[in-house]
């Protein structure tokens, strides 16, 4: 396995190397020390950084698109197709990807649950996880993290400010 320098996230130079997928082909650039389980297809365009590791089976929204320093989560198996639903806070706004459903709004998202799931159990799973994203505090911190203090490094912060 021949190893190279990589910078992940725009910053960490850490050693790396290519994933192998299954049927030979190079896959994702992968951090010396990060874990995937074997078998798994990951594009050649995909990074894992250092100490991530992906399990068997392990799936994120497909087309999910997470810049640097934005927040994301992953949930699922979610809804009639058990698809994984994955969140992140853009800089444009709150962003969701759920089975083959890509980059839409909360706003676009309850619509399409309340067309297909009506007031099914599967609808009262996804209002449920809508409403915990949108409350979730390191959400709303990425949210409104232009105004933190945390982001301007010239001017010096106390403990407790970030």
């Amino acid at each position: 396995m021949k190893t190279f320098k990589h910078k992940f996230f725009g910053w960490l130079d850490a050693d790396a190397t290519r994933y192998i997928n299954a049927d030979g082909s190079e896959g994702a650039i992968m951090a010396v020390g990060a874990t995937v389980a074997p078998g798994l297809t990951l594009s050649a365009s995909v990074e894992i950084g250092p100490r991530a590791s992906i399990g068997p089976r392990a799936s994120i929204g497909y087309g999910a698109s997470i810049g640097d320093g934005e927040w994301w989560i992953s949930i699922g198996p979610q809804g009639s197709r058990n698809a994984m639903l994955t969140a992140v806070q853009k800089p444009e706004g709150l962003r969701w990807w759920v089975g083959c459903k890509t980059n839409i709004t909360t706003e676009n998202l309850l619509a399409m649950v309340a067309e297909a799931h009506r007031d099914t159990g599967h609808a009262a799973d996804y209002l449920h996880v809508i409403a915990f994203v949108e409350a979730h505090p390191g959400r709303l911190r990425g949210a409104t993290k232009s105004d933190s203090p945390c982001n301007t490094p010239d001017e010096p912060t106390e403990p407790g400010d970030c």
